[in-house]
């Protein structure tokens, strides 16, 4: 290993190019040694060891080592440059990542919101970075179920784009795709529709048909047709997604499995339950295989099965799949996040059905409790589970309790949908 900053930082960057992050991370903790050694701690060669050993904590999913290098990075280029640098602002947007990782939206806004304003004062609010900073903030607008603010700011994105790079640019899909995300979200689903038919063609003109981009796209909009129940239109584009897929990636790559997912929810929607099982079990194999037993990679698959189950009568396998589901989630996550939270729902989903009504309350109660306690963007699923409870006290004969949860029912706002990730 080389002895120099330069060396080193070379040597981290090569590293990092070739997918070796083990080797990266060493030579990356070698480098700030060095710029420190060679430079004193208050240098920006400094802050640049810092900066590329919070990436690489980044992409190895390690958030709170990365969030102490990109702090480290942040405080030297303060004092190096200013407050109001280019350098800051980055650093600011790499914090922000991390707090949106961890569920931390309020500081992520306000890093966002800072490195906002230096950008426009530093390059413009026409520049494809200061595009990128509202791309981030709508994120979290999103997150928390604000549609209304975050739907300007994609306008707005696409506005600067538009401008900055050249016709049918691939990045430009990309915000047609969260821009009809968002409509199908608040029910504008002919919006939605247009806007992915719009990205799927900018792909299909600057890729190629057999781009691994304009498949996610084609999926995305089959599964806005599973969602509205138009299992026909659907098909021939997952048939095509899945093609694409599966000549680009390989049989056992994961974005496979979601294919695999949404042809499930096709033959469900047809009332094909034995094919829609046998989809749904290749998807959940290829995600174990890629992702291990217990990653909440595998969760979708499982939810799904237990639907299949539920509604073939088979309600011993359905909870055995909701089970594992909670039970995983709780492991990655802990007993406080909003998808553990999800999880506990949909089990107490089903012992409503199964008339369990006592374990259902416990369950339910569970995952409110958790949802009022956790992220702002949590905070959205409180409807469902609500509306759950007031029909579960319904059945149980309980009209006052269930009175009291369909009064609270109209102070938040429902989202579409309860889900993770496609369908």
């Amino acid at each position: 290993m080389g002895d120099t900053w330069e060396e080193l930082n070379g040597m981290t960057i090569d590293s990092m190019q070739k997918q070796q992050y083990q080797e990266a991370l060493q030579s990356g903790r070698a480098a700030v040694e060095a710029a420190v050694r060679e430079f004193g701690e208050v240098h920006p060669n400094v802050a640049v060891s810092y900066h590329n050993l919070g990436e690489i904590h980044s992409i190895v999913n390690d958030r709170d080592e990365a969030e102490k290098a990109f702090r480290k990075s942040l405080g030297i280029y303060e004092a190096v440059n200013g407050p109001d640098s280019i350098e800051v602002a980055d650093a600011l947007i790499n914090l922000a990542a991390i707090d949106i990782g961890k569920g931390r939206l309020e500081p992520a806004e306000r890093s966002l919101r800072r490195a906002l304003v230096i950008y426009e004062k530093t390059v413009g609010p026409q520049d494809p970075g200061f595009a990128a900073i509202l791309w981030d903030l709508t994120e979290i607008y999103l997150a928390r179920g604000e549609y209304a603010v975050a739907e300007p700011l994609l306008h707005q994105v696409v506005d600067i784009l538009n401008r900055a790079l050249p016709e049918n640019h691939p990045q430009i899909a990309k915000v047609l795709e969260r821009l009809a995300e968002l409509y199908a979200v608040t029910g504008k689903i002919d919006k939605a529709e247009s806007l992915l038919q719009q990205a799927a063609k900018i792909y299909s003109v600057s890729l190629g048909e057999d781009n691994a981009d304009l498949a996610q796209c084609r999926n995305s909009l089959a599964e806005l047709y599973l969602n509205t129940g138009k299992a026909e239109a659907a098909a021939p584009l997952l048939e095509k997604s899945l093609r694409v897929r599966e000549q680009a990636l390989g049989g056992k790559h994961p974005a496979l499995a979601q294919s695999y997912n949404n042809f499930g929810v096709l033959h469900s929607l047809r009332g094909e339950y034995v094919l829609a099982l046998k989809q749904h079990s290749r998807a959940l194999a290829i995600r174990e295989q890629a992702f291990g037993e217990e990653h909440p990679a595998i969760t979708q698959s499982l939810d799904n099965l237990a639907a299949i189950c539920r509604e073939q009568g088979r309600l011993d396998e359905a909870e055995k799949y909701l089970k594992r589901s909670l039970s995983i989630w709780e492991k990655a996550e802990g007993p406080l996040h909003p998808a553990t939270a999800q999880s506990y729902h949909n089990l107490g989903t089903l012992y409503v059905m199964t008339g369990r009504y006592d374990e259902a309350e416990k369950t339910l109660l569970t995952s409110r409790k958790i949802l009022e306690k956790g992220p702002e963007a949590g905070r959205m699923h409180l409807l469902v589970v609500f509306e759950t409870l007031a029909g579960l006290y319904q059945k149980m004969g309980r009209p006052a309790e269930s009175s009291e949860y369909a009064a609270r029912i109209h102070k938040i706002r429902k989202p579409e949908q309860m889900r993770r990730g496609a369908i």
